[in-house]
Protein backbone atom coordinates (compact mmCIF):
# COMPACT_ATOMS: atom_id res chain seq x y z
CA UNK A 1 0.00 0.00 0.00
CA UNK A 2 2.72 2.43 0.52
CA UNK A 3 4.86 1.52 -2.32
CA UNK A 4 1.45 2.31 -4.38
CA UNK A 5 0.90 5.86 -2.51
CA UNK A 6 5.31 6.77 -3.16
CA UNK A 7 4.60 5.57 -6.83
CA UNK A 8 1.29 7.64 -7.21
CA UNK A 9 2.86 10.60 -5.45
CA UNK A 10 5.92 10.16 -7.84
CA UNK A 11 3.86 9.79 -11.14
CA UNK A 12 1.85 12.99 -9.79
CA UNK A 13 5.25 15.33 -9.08
CA UNK A 14 6.21 13.63 -12.97
CA UNK A 15 3.34 14.83 -14.48
CA UNK A 16 3.24 18.30 -12.39
CA UNK A 17 6.72 18.99 -14.11
CA UNK A 18 6.09 18.07 -17.42
CA UNK A 19 2.91 20.17 -17.21
CA UNK A 20 5.24 23.17 -16.26
CA UNK A 21 7.83 22.58 -18.55
CA UNK A 22 5.07 22.10 -21.34
CA UNK A 23 3.58 25.34 -20.36
CA UNK A 24 7.11 27.22 -20.48
CA UNK A 25 9.12 29.15 -23.28
CA UNK A 26 12.09 28.02 -23.94
CA UNK A 27 15.24 29.68 -26.07
CA UNK A 28 18.29 27.62 -27.07
CA UNK A 29 21.43 29.46 -27.78
CA UNK A 30 24.54 28.18 -30.25
CA UNK A 31 26.61 28.14 -27.26
CA UNK A 32 24.03 25.61 -25.85
CA UNK A 33 22.78 28.10 -22.96
CA UNK A 34 19.13 27.58 -22.76
CA UNK A 35 16.50 29.88 -20.80
CA UNK A 36 12.92 28.94 -19.92
CA UNK A 37 10.15 30.91 -18.73
CA UNK A 38 7.99 33.47 -20.80
CA UNK A 39 8.74 35.23 -23.69
CA UNK A 40 8.15 39.09 -23.34
CA UNK A 41 9.35 40.74 -26.32
CA UNK A 42 11.58 40.47 -29.35
CA UNK A 43 12.46 44.13 -30.20
CA UNK A 44 15.46 45.50 -31.52
CA UNK A 45 17.62 42.52 -32.55
CA UNK A 46 16.98 41.55 -27.85
CA UNK A 47 14.94 39.31 -26.64
CA UNK A 48 13.27 39.24 -23.33
CA UNK A 49 12.31 36.29 -21.50
CA UNK A 50 10.51 36.45 -17.73
CA UNK A 51 12.29 33.70 -15.87
CA UNK A 52 10.37 30.83 -14.29
CA UNK A 53 11.15 31.30 -10.74
CA UNK A 54 9.19 34.55 -9.55
CA UNK A 55 12.07 36.09 -8.05
CA UNK A 56 14.66 35.98 -11.01
CA UNK A 57 13.35 38.73 -12.75
CA UNK A 58 13.79 38.73 -16.89
CA UNK A 59 17.23 37.84 -18.97
CA UNK A 60 17.65 39.40 -22.19
CA UNK A 61 19.45 37.71 -25.11
CA UNK A 62 20.34 38.95 -28.20
CA UNK A 63 19.12 37.20 -31.07
CA UNK A 64 22.12 36.58 -33.09
CA UNK A 65 23.04 33.98 -30.72
CA UNK A 66 19.96 32.33 -30.52
CA UNK A 67 19.79 28.95 -32.67
CA UNK A 68 15.71 27.85 -31.75
CA UNK A 69 12.73 29.65 -30.09
CA UNK A 70 9.50 27.67 -28.66
CA UNK A 71 6.58 29.10 -26.95
CA UNK A 72 3.77 27.58 -25.57
CA UNK A 73 1.51 30.70 -26.10
CA UNK A 74 0.65 32.05 -29.44
CA UNK A 75 2.86 35.33 -30.05
CA UNK A 76 2.38 38.35 -32.75
CA UNK A 77 5.42 38.58 -35.07
CA UNK A 78 6.40 41.33 -37.77
CA UNK A 79 8.93 40.16 -40.05
CA UNK A 80 11.82 42.12 -41.98
CA UNK A 81 9.17 41.61 -44.82
CA UNK A 82 6.48 43.71 -43.52
CA UNK A 83 4.42 40.78 -42.73
CA UNK A 84 2.60 39.91 -39.40
CA UNK A 85 2.11 36.33 -37.89
CA UNK A 86 0.08 34.88 -35.31
CA UNK A 87 1.06 31.58 -33.13
CA UNK A 88 3.09 29.66 -31.39
CA UNK A 89 6.72 29.24 -32.31
CA UNK A 90 7.94 25.64 -32.46
CA UNK A 91 11.88 24.48 -33.60
CA UNK A 92 12.14 23.60 -36.98
CA UNK A 93 13.75 20.51 -38.41
CA UNK A 94 16.74 22.94 -40.46
CA UNK A 95 19.03 24.74 -38.02
CA UNK A 96 17.98 28.14 -37.04
CA UNK A 97 15.08 27.62 -38.57
CA UNK A 98 11.18 28.43 -36.65
CA UNK A 99 8.11 27.21 -37.65
CA UNK A 100 4.93 29.51 -36.72
CA UNK A 101 1.88 27.54 -38.03
CA UNK A 102 2.99 25.33 -41.45
CA UNK A 103 5.27 28.86 -41.99
CA UNK A 104 8.95 28.50 -41.55
CA UNK A 105 10.73 31.51 -40.86
CA UNK A 106 14.42 32.19 -39.75
CA UNK A 107 15.22 33.61 -36.10
CA UNK A 108 16.62 36.49 -38.00
CA UNK A 109 13.68 37.21 -40.21
CA UNK A 110 11.95 38.45 -36.73
CA UNK A 111 12.01 41.99 -36.24
CA UNK A 112 9.47 42.56 -33.05
CA UNK A 113 7.05 40.57 -31.16
CA UNK A 114 4.16 41.11 -28.78
CA UNK A 115 1.90 39.24 -27.10
CA UNK A 116 -1.41 38.45 -28.03
CA UNK A 117 -3.50 41.22 -26.01
CA UNK A 118 -0.22 42.94 -25.41
CA UNK A 119 0.75 46.37 -26.38
CA UNK A 120 2.25 46.48 -30.30
CA UNK A 121 6.24 47.85 -30.67
CA UNK A 122 4.55 51.02 -32.08
CA UNK A 123 2.44 51.69 -28.60
CA UNK A 124 5.18 51.05 -26.53
CA UNK A 125 7.85 52.90 -28.19
CA UNK A 126 5.19 56.06 -27.69
CA UNK A 127 5.12 55.30 -23.79
CA UNK A 128 8.45 55.90 -24.01
CA UNK A 129 7.84 59.17 -24.63
CA UNK A 130 4.70 59.74 -22.46
CA UNK A 131 5.34 62.55 -20.04
CA UNK A 132 5.11 61.47 -16.22
CA UNK A 133 4.32 63.97 -13.24
CA UNK A 134 5.73 63.63 -9.91
CA UNK A 135 4.89 65.80 -6.62
CA UNK A 136 6.95 65.81 -3.40
CA UNK A 137 6.10 67.90 -0.60
CA UNK A 138 8.55 68.51 2.46
CA UNK A 139 7.98 69.52 6.28
CA UNK A 140 10.50 69.77 8.85
CA UNK A 141 10.30 71.29 12.68
CA UNK A 142 13.86 70.84 14.97
CA UNK A 143 14.89 72.40 18.14
CA UNK A 144 17.44 72.18 20.82
CA UNK A 145 17.22 73.12 24.57
CA UNK A 146 20.01 73.69 27.47
CA UNK A 147 22.58 76.65 27.38
CA UNK A 148 21.22 77.55 24.26
CA UNK A 149 17.88 76.98 22.87
CA UNK A 150 17.10 77.11 19.20
CA UNK A 151 13.98 76.53 16.79
CA UNK A 152 14.04 75.93 13.05
CA UNK A 153 11.35 74.87 10.60
CA UNK A 154 11.69 74.49 6.71
CA UNK A 155 9.15 73.18 3.54
CA UNK A 156 9.46 72.70 0.03
CA UNK A 157 7.55 71.88 -2.62
CA UNK A 158 9.08 70.11 -5.80
CA UNK A 159 7.10 68.68 -9.12
CA UNK A 160 9.08 67.08 -11.71
CA UNK A 161 7.92 66.07 -15.29
CA UNK A 162 9.87 63.66 -17.22
CA UNK A 163 10.31 61.34 -20.19
CA UNK A 164 12.74 59.18 -21.43
CA UNK A 165 14.78 62.05 -22.82
CA UNK A 166 13.23 64.90 -20.92
CA UNK A 167 13.71 65.72 -16.97
CA UNK A 168 11.90 69.08 -15.62
CA UNK A 169 12.22 69.99 -12.02
CA UNK A 170 10.25 73.22 -10.64
CA UNK A 171 10.70 73.55 -6.81
CA UNK A 172 10.45 75.98 -3.74
CA UNK A 173 12.40 75.81 -0.95
CA UNK A 174 12.30 77.90 2.18
CA UNK A 175 13.96 77.69 5.98
CA UNK A 176 13.46 79.89 8.98
CA UNK A 177 15.25 79.20 12.33
CA UNK A 178 15.88 81.33 15.72
CA UNK A 179 18.54 80.42 18.30
CA UNK A 180 18.51 82.31 21.87
CA UNK A 181 21.63 82.76 23.78
CA UNK A 182 21.84 84.93 26.91
CA UNK A 183 18.36 85.20 26.80
CA UNK A 184 18.61 87.22 23.39
CA UNK A 185 16.80 85.44 20.48
CA UNK A 186 18.48 85.88 17.07
CA UNK A 187 17.55 84.81 13.52
CA UNK A 188 19.58 81.95 12.67
CA UNK A 189 18.19 80.96 9.16
CA UNK A 190 15.74 82.66 6.86
CA UNK A 191 16.52 81.84 3.41
CA UNK A 192 14.16 80.75 0.01
CA UNK A 193 15.15 79.22 -2.95
CA UNK A 194 12.88 78.65 -6.11
CA UNK A 195 14.01 77.89 -9.76
CA UNK A 196 13.86 74.92 -12.42
CA UNK A 197 16.36 72.76 -13.42
CA UNK A 198 15.94 70.80 -17.21
CA UNK A 199 18.23 68.45 -18.77
CA UNK A 200 17.42 67.01 -22.12
CA UNK A 201 19.15 63.76 -23.47
CA UNK A 202 20.29 64.54 -27.32
CA UNK A 203 22.50 61.97 -27.80
CA UNK A 204 22.72 59.68 -24.93
CA UNK A 205 24.57 59.35 -23.05
CA UNK A 206 25.11 63.04 -23.28
CA UNK A 207 22.50 65.54 -22.79
CA UNK A 208 21.94 69.18 -22.19
CA UNK A 209 20.88 71.13 -18.92
CA UNK A 210 19.77 74.65 -18.21
CA UNK A 211 19.22 75.92 -14.30
CA UNK A 212 18.13 78.81 -12.51
CA UNK A 213 17.94 79.25 -8.64
CA UNK A 214 16.03 82.57 -7.17
CA UNK A 215 15.75 84.02 -3.72
CA UNK A 216 17.05 85.42 -1.03
CA UNK A 217 19.19 84.24 2.10
CA UNK A 218 18.45 86.97 4.99
CA UNK A 219 20.88 86.02 7.54
CA UNK A 220 23.75 86.72 5.10
CA UNK A 221 22.65 89.67 4.08
CA UNK A 222 21.56 88.74 0.62
CA UNK A 223 18.04 90.51 -0.44
CA UNK A 224 17.91 89.20 -3.79
CA UNK A 225 20.17 85.99 -5.47
CA UNK A 226 20.27 84.70 -8.85
CA UNK A 227 22.16 81.81 -10.25
CA UNK A 228 21.56 80.59 -13.74
CA UNK A 229 23.84 78.11 -15.97
CA UNK A 230 23.23 75.78 -19.07
CA UNK A 231 25.84 73.72 -20.65
CA UNK A 232 26.62 69.84 -21.22
CA UNK A 233 26.72 66.47 -19.27
CA UNK A 234 27.30 62.67 -19.61
CA UNK A 235 25.02 60.14 -17.98
CA UNK A 236 27.74 57.68 -16.62
CA UNK A 237 25.63 55.47 -14.73
CA UNK A 238 21.42 55.58 -16.08
CA UNK A 239 19.54 52.98 -14.47
CA UNK A 240 16.17 52.32 -12.90
CA UNK A 241 17.89 52.35 -8.79
CA UNK A 242 20.98 53.90 -9.85
CA UNK A 243 22.19 57.55 -11.37
CA UNK A 244 25.73 59.07 -12.13
CA UNK A 245 26.13 61.87 -13.96
CA UNK A 246 28.60 64.87 -14.09
CA UNK A 247 27.78 68.07 -15.77
CA UNK A 248 29.46 71.53 -16.83
CA UNK A 249 29.03 74.70 -18.42
CA UNK A 250 28.60 78.96 -18.13
CA UNK A 251 27.13 80.10 -15.43
CA UNK A 252 25.83 84.05 -14.29
CA UNK A 253 25.70 84.47 -10.15
CA UNK A 254 24.33 87.91 -9.19
CA UNK A 255 23.77 88.81 -5.73
CA UNK A 256 22.48 92.43 -4.34
CA UNK A 257 22.91 93.02 -0.49
CA UNK A 258 21.29 94.72 2.60
CA UNK A 259 22.06 95.03 6.23
CA UNK A 260 19.12 92.69 7.42
CA UNK A 261 21.36 91.67 10.48
CA UNK A 262 22.46 94.87 11.53
CA UNK A 263 26.49 93.71 11.67
CA UNK A 264 27.54 96.63 9.00
CA UNK A 265 29.56 99.42 10.19
CA UNK A 266 28.12 102.81 9.72
CA UNK A 267 28.22 104.25 5.63
CA UNK A 268 29.16 100.39 4.63
CA UNK A 269 27.93 99.62 1.09
CA UNK A 270 29.20 96.28 -0.02
CA UNK A 271 29.61 96.04 -3.67
CA UNK A 272 27.33 93.24 -5.63
CA UNK A 273 28.34 90.10 -6.84
CA UNK A 274 27.95 90.55 -10.37
CA UNK A 275 30.19 88.17 -12.63
CA UNK A 276 30.05 85.01 -15.25
CA UNK A 277 31.97 81.98 -14.61
CA UNK A 278 31.86 78.04 -15.03
CA UNK A 279 28.95 76.02 -13.47
CA UNK A 280 30.30 72.17 -12.42
CA UNK A 281 28.35 69.46 -10.92
CA UNK A 282 28.23 66.34 -9.76
CA UNK A 283 24.61 64.21 -9.23
CA UNK A 284 24.16 60.37 -7.71
CA UNK A 285 21.50 58.56 -6.42
CA UNK A 286 21.06 55.19 -5.28
CA UNK A 287 18.03 53.20 -4.64
CA UNK A 288 17.10 49.90 -2.89
CA UNK A 289 13.97 48.30 -1.55
CA UNK A 290 13.52 50.39 1.68
CA UNK A 291 15.43 53.21 0.55
CA UNK A 292 17.64 55.73 -1.18
CA UNK A 293 20.48 58.27 -1.03
CA UNK A 294 21.24 61.17 -2.61
CA UNK A 295 24.01 63.63 -3.24
CA UNK A 296 24.53 66.66 -5.53
CA UNK A 297 27.20 68.69 -5.54
CA UNK A 298 28.04 72.07 -7.87
CA UNK A 299 31.36 74.53 -7.73
CA UNK A 300 30.54 78.03 -9.40
CA UNK A 301 33.65 79.92 -9.65
CA UNK A 302 33.39 83.18 -11.29
CA UNK A 303 35.88 84.69 -14.08
CA UNK A 304 36.78 87.88 -12.49
CA UNK A 305 38.33 85.73 -9.74
CA UNK A 306 38.31 82.17 -10.59
CA UNK A 307 39.79 81.36 -6.94
CA UNK A 308 38.27 84.49 -4.64
CA UNK A 309 34.97 84.39 -5.83
CA UNK A 310 33.10 81.37 -5.91
CA UNK A 311 29.89 79.28 -4.68
CA UNK A 312 29.52 75.94 -3.67
CA UNK A 313 26.84 74.09 -2.52
CA UNK A 314 26.36 70.37 -1.09
CA UNK A 315 23.75 68.15 -0.44
CA UNK A 316 23.38 64.52 0.70
CA UNK A 317 20.54 62.83 2.12
CA UNK A 318 19.12 59.05 2.86
CA UNK A 319 15.31 58.69 2.63
CA UNK A 320 13.63 55.58 3.82
CA UNK A 321 10.17 54.80 3.46
CA UNK A 322 7.24 54.45 6.35
CA UNK A 323 5.99 51.46 6.98
CA UNK A 324 2.19 50.91 5.53
CA UNK A 325 2.96 54.28 3.77
CA UNK A 326 3.45 54.48 0.28
CA UNK A 327 3.74 58.04 -0.45
CA UNK A 328 5.61 58.62 3.04
CA UNK A 329 9.29 59.22 3.93
CA UNK A 330 11.68 60.11 6.62
CA UNK A 331 14.99 62.19 4.98
CA UNK A 332 17.96 62.34 6.95
CA UNK A 333 20.31 64.99 4.98
CA UNK A 334 23.11 67.56 5.65
CA UNK A 335 23.56 70.62 3.44
CA UNK A 336 26.32 72.73 2.81
CA UNK A 337 26.04 76.67 1.21
CA UNK A 338 29.44 78.38 0.36
CA UNK A 339 29.74 82.00 -0.93
CA UNK A 340 33.46 83.01 -0.97
CA UNK A 341 32.38 86.88 -1.27
CA UNK A 342 29.09 87.95 0.77
CA UNK A 343 28.33 90.65 3.04
CA UNK A 344 27.85 88.82 5.99
CA UNK A 345 30.39 87.84 8.45
CA UNK A 346 29.77 83.93 8.39
CA UNK A 347 30.06 82.86 4.54
CA UNK A 348 29.17 78.82 5.42
CA UNK A 349 25.39 77.84 5.92
CA UNK A 350 25.42 74.03 7.25
CA UNK A 351 21.98 72.64 8.01
CA UNK A 352 21.31 68.86 9.33
CA UNK A 353 17.47 67.91 9.08
CA UNK A 354 15.12 65.59 9.21
CA UNK A 355 12.11 65.93 7.35
CA UNK A 356 8.78 64.49 6.73
CA UNK A 357 8.56 64.03 2.67
CA UNK A 358 5.08 63.28 1.28
CA UNK A 359 5.46 62.06 -2.56
CA UNK A 360 2.81 60.91 -5.69
CA UNK A 361 2.56 60.94 -9.11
Amino acid sequence: MNKQKALGTLLCATTCLAAGSLLADEINCKNGSVFVGEIQSIDDGIATIKNSADDAGETKVKQSEISSISSSQSLNLRLKSGETLSGALAPAPEAGKLLVGEKMISVEDITSSWLIDGKTPEQREAEKYDYVWSFEVGLNVTGTTGNSESISCGANFQTEVKNIENDLKLYVKYNYGKTRDSGEWSKSADDLHAGFDFTSEFAPPWFWYARTDLGFDRTQNIRFLDTSAAGFGLNIIKQDDWNFSIRGGLSYRYENYRDYMGTWDEGDDPDNTNTFGLDIGISHDYSWGWGKIVTEINYVPGFDNFLGNYYIFHETYVQVSVKDFDQMYFRIGIKNEYRSETASDEHLDITYYLQLVFAWE
